[in-house]
């Protein structure tokens, strides 16, 4: 039995959580906590993000009592061998964090984002990244694609636009999920293990 395993483990949604530029360990550490307030994301708070696909495998999903819930990875991983066979164990979005003061160009922060989620193309089925404490130029210049920019604002605001982010992360996952269950139920699946090689 591996350390840190347990039933509630297998349907824990691993995320990772990968700072992008300069970024200070300390503020990177501070922003990264915001999430970790929202590692429990209720469904009956993501309909309004939620668009179900027609034939949905979820119609009966538990939407006044179910949840998704994250683990996030600070730093990231490497891919685990046993991805495909356990799926537990793959990174299934990327959020990235930087402070806009140190990186002034949104373009090079996109870049680099784009960079960072390559070693998780695999398996990253979401991908947002998150910009604090913008100056007016960069707020005027507005978020580029899969970068949300948090103006400066006291803490209990940005745990709110926080929970708003998280909200449309899971429902983002949970329209994946849909379609890969699609996919799979009318393609079939071959589970191959590390050890049939």
């Amino acid at each position: 039995m591996e350390p840190d395993v347990s039933i509630e483990s297998m349907c824990t949604i691993r995320v990772a959580v990968l700072p992008i530029g300069p970024i200070p360990p300390s503020l990177f550490r501070d922003y990264a906590s915001l999430l970790t307030l929202h590692s429990k994301i209720d469904l009956s708070s993501i309909s309004s993000f939620y668009t179900e696909h027609q034939k949905s495998p979820f119609t009966h999903q538990p939407w006044d009592t179910g949840s998704l819930r994250f683990k996030f990875i600070l730093g990231g991983s490497p891919p685990s061998p046993w991805e495909d066979f356990q799926s537990n164990r793959k990174i299934l979005a990327v959020i990235g964090i930087f402070h806009c003061p140190s990186s002034p160009d949104l373009h090079l922060v996109s870049e680099q984002f784009s960079h960072a989620c390559k070693a998780y193309i695999t398996s990253a089925l979401a991908q947002k990244c998150f910009g604090f404490c913008p100056g007016d130029e960069q707020l005027e210049d507005g978020s580029k694609e899969n970068l949300n920019l948090f103006p400066p604002a006291d803490r209990q605001t940005l745990e709110m636009h926080m929970h708003t982010m998280m909200q449309d992360i899971a429902a983002s996952l949970l329209m994946e999920f849909e379609k890969w269950v699609l996919k799979a139920e009318s393609a079939g699946t071959i589970v191959k293990t590390p050890l049939a090689s």
